[in-house]
This record gives C-alpha cells, sequence and structure tokens, in this order.
C-alpha cells in the first residue's frame, strides 16, 4: 500500500514542479512574448506581473467570471482586473465588463489591461466610470520596471 502513497507524492511533487517552472518562464516573458500568448496564458501572466509590482492576486473562473479575471489587493485597495490580449483595439465592452464585475466582487477599483490599445469610446466610458486602463504602452512601462527592479536586487 505503501506504493500508493508514493506514487501519489510523485505526481504531487510533478505538478508543483511544472507549476514552478510556468510560472518562471511567464515572469521572463517580455511583450513578444504575451503577444504570441493566448487570453488563459496572458490572464496567468499577469498573475505573476501584479504579484511582482507588490498585490496579492487571485485568478476568477476561466468561463462564467462576471467580467474579471483577476483580483488583486495592494495597500488594503480591492481592483478587478480584466485582461484583454487582443491584436485589434479594446472596445467598450471590456470596460463595461470591468464596470460590472467590480460590483460583482466588491471591489474599490476596476482596472483592464491590454498588451494593444484601447478605442477612444472604451477610453470615454473608462474615464466617466473611473475605470483605470492599462494599455500598451503602459504594460511595457511596468514590465522595464519589473525588469529594473529585478536587475537591481542581482
Amino acid at each position: 500500500m505503501w506504493y500508493v502513497w508514493l506514487i501519489l507524492a510523485l505526481i504531487l511533487i510533478g505538478r508543483l514542479i511544472f507549476y514552478l517552472l510556468e510560472k518562471q518562464k511567464l515572469a521572463r516573458s517580455g511583450i513578444v512574448d504575451i503577444d504570441k500568448m493566448d487570453g488563459k496564458t496572458f490572464e496567468k501572466y499577469l498573475k505573476v506581473f501584479f504579484e511582482k509590482l507588490g498585490y496579492k492576486v487571485e485568478r476568477t473562473k476561466y468561463i462564467g467570471d462576471y467580467g474579471a479575471d483577476l483580483v488583486a489587493i495592494n495597500n488594503g485597495v480591492k481592483t478587478v482586473i480584466q485582461a484583454k490580449r487582443y491584436k485589434n483595439r479594446v472596445g467598450i465592452k471590456a470596460v463595461q465588463e470591468a464596470v460590472a464585475s467590480k460590483g460583482y466582487y466588491n471591489c474599490d477599483k476596476a482596472m483592464v489591461v491590454t498588451n494593444s490599445y484601447f478605442t477612444n469610446q472604451a477610453k470615454t466610458l473608462a474615464s466617466r466610470n473611473k475605470v483605470e486602463l492599462w494599455d500598451r504602452k503602459l504594460l511595457v512601462k511596468h514590465l522595464l520596471k519589473i525588469k529594473g527592479d529585478e536587475g537591481t536586487n542581482k
């Protein structure tokens, strides 16, 4: 019977190693890597990314998430994050989802993060609803900040 426990332990250790390797790979990703990701991988990436920025982050369910992909807490402020890994501009639907999920998850703030840019309508709606928008330029800025911080810690 001990061999069953050994097999279970090896499976768990294997899954842990896979998780840690995936997290390490995501942490090293740059904008070119992000552009190649699918939506689910981008969500995983943003979890690691925001953790490096000092947030405590939880991913929501992949399906039925009520418009939020992540819920992040930093300095007592709870923020819902909608991730959009797009090739084209992100429209108002993403902002609407962030607004709706802010209430559902009882958050203080709402944010939409993309590797692309936002339409003017999305910017207007976000401004009126106090939704923070992180476009490609701002994402890269924070990416470089993290990479710079890692370089100074070595």
